[in-house]
């Protein structure tokens, strides 16, 4: 039983990070400007906030540290994965068929350090890529959907945050303006999307805002420039609340290759869960056939 599932949970890791490696969002050059990550000055960013100490620097910091280190580790857990993931399957088929018996012990301990390796480096790349994913925003993103606003405070092409209709604004009656739907304040990135909201209908083609009946989509359209992380609310010309109830951007995404990316990114995540909870699995049969008496069981 032992060399039976120290081969399935090996032969598990193998395929599991295979299939990892062929959705895997940096590795596949779905994130264009992730190129970017691996030559980042962090050491600069990290000096710049030593003299300033301003949250500005902080977060440069930060998210360069992040980006770095998610680069880094998409790379080398997998394919640290893949190598390990396959010598162990050879390792447990040999075992599996009682021709190896003489190295059982010297396999058991390569599985046991295969786990435990595999392990700590799937379970990091997870929580920096889930960080990243759910957490920053889109800065960068090569999308057909980005906007490069007008106005010095904006991100050049950073995908601006939309409510599901693809608004970004909305009639606000107590204030008689337009308010900001995503403006928080002290907080400028929150009208910026994340790429947790990538697969959300309005970053991709919607048949309702191709063929417009009411023309809403045409009429109520405003530059994004009015939400420039430090208006919270702003007039818009002859446009009121009793003709627009939401402003829209004038474009629409003709594509799908934001949900592509978010399926991508989310299958990888899923899949490097199942590889670290196997990698457990090859542990702790590595251990026991470490210690196994040669019976077999």
């Amino acid at each position: 039983m032992k060399k039976t599932l120290f081969l399935v949970f090996s032969g598990a890791i193998l395929i599991f990070t295979i299939i990892s490696i062929c959705c895997a969002p940096i590795i596949n050059g779905d994130i264009i400007d992730a190129d970017s990550w691996k030559a980042q000055n962090c050491k600069k960013l990290e000096d710049d906030y030593k003299l300033n100490k301003n949250d500005a620097n902080k977060k440069a910091k930060n998210l360069c540290n992040r980006q770095k280190a998610m680069y880094g580790l998409e790379y080398s857990s997998l394919l640290i994965d893949v190598i390990l993931g396959f010598i162990c399957t050879i390792l447990g088929l040999l075992h599996y068929f009682d021709v190896a018996k003489p190295f059982e012990k010297i396999s058991g301990i390569i599985g046991l350090v295969t786990g435990i390796v595999g392990f700590v480096l799937t379970l990091v790349y997870i929580c920096y890529s889930g960080y990243i994913f759910t957490n920053d925003t889109t800065e960068g993103f090569d999308s057909s959907y980005k906007y490069y606003p007008d106005g010095s405070n904006f991100k050049s092409g950073t995908l601006i945050k939309l409510d599901k209709d693809g608004a970004f604004a909305e009639w606000d009656d107590s204030k008689n303006k337009y308010k900001c739907i995503f403006y928080k304040e002290k907080k400028v990135d929150s009208i910026y999307a994340t790429y947790s909201d990538l697969g959300k209908k309005q970053y991709n083609y919607e048949k309702k805002r191709h063929y417009d009946k009411d023309n809403k989509y045409t009429t109520c359209i405003e530059t994004y420039d009015k939400c420039n992380g430090s208006n919270e609310d702003f007039s818009a010309g002859s446009l009121t609340g009793a003709t627009c109830k939401k402003l829209f951007l004038n474009f629409v995404p003709n594509g799908v290759e934001n949900k592509y990316v978010f399926d991508r990114w989310v299958s990888t995540i899923i899949f490097s869960c199942l590889i670290a909870a196997c990698c457990i699995g090859l542990a702790i049969f590595g251990f026991l056939l470490f210690k196994s008496d040669g019976s077999g069981l």
